[in-house]
């Protein structure tokens, strides 16, 4: 199917009896050419860049890139290359996610003065 890149994954179906469990292969379609409006791109719709929708994350950047959730399949929603991309290299592990937002704010690595000299790394 033209614009449909690899597939995802869905979670094995049940063994049949004596086999090996199956897992079900969907086409779903990504890259900037398809959006939340049945895969006609947004720059083919509207010539004002006003019109046109903003990633949900960065909030700058315009949402072209369908996110979903790589275990059920589910779209989660709409997002610029860079965040989709950046979702998809923490694995979309919220715990992740969480402390890297930590370390951009500085509070993994910035050490706490417990007394003069003595400082504690946070943990």
């Amino acid at each position: 199917m033209p614009g449909v890149r690899g597939g995802v994954r869905r979670p094995a179906l049940p063994a049949p009896p004596g086999g090996k469990a199956v897992k079900e292969k969907v086409d779903v379609p990504s890259g900037p050419a398809t959006s939340c409006a049945g895969g006609v791109p947004w720059s083919s719709r509207t010539a004002n860049a006003e019109e046109r929708p903003v990633c949900v994350l960065c909030r700058t950047a315009p949402a072209e890139h369908v996110d979903h959730d790589h275990q059920t399949g589910k779209v989660r929603g709409v997002l610029c290359f860079s965040c989709n991309a950046a979702l998809g290299q923490f694995k979309d592990r919220p715990d992740v996610i969480r402390r890297a937002a930590a370390y951009v704010e500085g509070n993994l690595w910035n050490p706490t003065l417990v007394a003069q000299g003595v400082y504690r790394q946070p943990s």
